[in-house]
Parts: C-alpha cells; sequence; structure tokens
C-alpha cells in the first residue's frame, strides 16, 4: 500500500514538473518575440473587424512605444498611438432560449398520476441562457473619421493589459469632430 501512495506521489510530481517545465519555455519563447518586437505587451486574438483581413483570423497584437502592430495571414499593419483614442473590453451579450422537455418529469408524472400526469410532467418549458463575448477595441481617428479594430478576447484576460496601459499612458487629448 505504502509503495503504491510512493508511486502516485511520484507520477504527480513528474507530472507537475513536465506543466511548470512546459508554462516556462512558453513563457521565454513570448519575452523573445517581445524582444524582438521592441514590445511592451503581446497577446493573440482572434480579429473580429477593422483589419481588411477575414473575421476569426489569429493576430498577433504587440504594443510597441509608438504604436500598435498587428500581424495576420503575413500581413502586419501599424497604427500609431497618437492617433488612438480609446482602449477598452466591451461585452456582447447574445440570449439564447430553446425548449426542453423533461422525459425524468414525463415517468415521475405517469408513476404518480397515470397518463395525464405523464403529459403535465414532460410538458415543453423555455430555457433561457445568456452567452457573453468580450471584444478587445481599438478606437482611432483617421482623418477626422472614427474607427475601430476589434478582437475576440472571450476568456483572454491578458487583454485587460492593453487597457490598464493605454489608461495610464494616455495624455488627454481634444479632438474636435465636426458631425
Amino acid at each position: 500500500m505504502e509503495s503504491l501512495i510512493g508511486i502516485i506521489s511520484l507520477i504527480i510530481i513528474i507530472a507537475i514538473c513536465a506543466i511548470i517545465g512546459s508554462y516556462n519555455k512558453k513563457a521565454k519563447k513570448v519575452k523573445k518575440i517581445k524582444q524582438d518586437k521592441n514590445a511592451s505587451l503581446f497577446i493573440t486574438l482572434l480579429h473580429y473587424s477593422g483589419l481588411p483581413v477575414a473575421q476569426n483570423i489569429y493576430t498577433k497584437i504587440f504594443s510597441k512605444p509608438n504604436e500598435y502592430e498587428f500581424c495576420a495571414n503575413n500581413m502586419t499593419f501599424k497604427l500609431l498611438k497618437e492617433k488612438v483614442t480609446d482602449v477598452a473590453i466591451t461585452n456582447d451579450v447574445e440570449i439564447q432560449k430553446s425548449n426542453v422537455s423533461s422525459i425524468g418529469g414525463a415517468i415521475g408524472g405517469a408513476f404518480l398520476f397515470g397518463p395525464l400526469g405523464s403529459m403535465i410532467g414532460g410538458r415543453s418549458k423555455e430555457k433561457t441562457s445568456n452567452i457573453v463575448t468580450s471584444y478587445l477595441v481599438f478606437t482611432y481617428l483617421d482623418h477626422d473619421e472614427i474607427k475601430y479594430i476589434s478582437f475576440n478576447c472571450t476568456n483572454d484576460f491578458k487583454a485587460m493589459k492593453f487597457v490598464k496601459e493605454f489608461k495610464q499612458n494616455n495624455q488627454k487629448i481634444n479632438s474636435d469632430i465636426d458631425l
């Protein structure tokens, strides 16, 4: 019994070491990419809109000292930070409704009250679910026109670093736009 516990403990320790090793390799790779591009931040997200590439294309996003750089499909797009008016994360909530019937309710109703109980217990019910999608949005001015570049950042909390960096480094730029 004690040898079994020892073997299981050894396997767990080896698994933990492997996980830590792969995390360290990934962290070193990201650090190297940031150094090569002279970037303070780096993330890979799915493109949603704003760039002349298809939707849902993986895009590498770099925050450099004077610009944001977006790399997708062997193309590089640069956005000067002086043009950027806001970097934010927005949410889109999609409400889905579906009708579900309860087989368990039908069986329980039939057992207790017969056929009428089966119909009542198994009746269709409406189930509602909310799907929240988050987007990292770069808002910028292009010849006095407001434009947006957005990326799907659902479940990727590193995107918030871009927002924090923008808020910390942003000097309030007043822009007059004639509507």
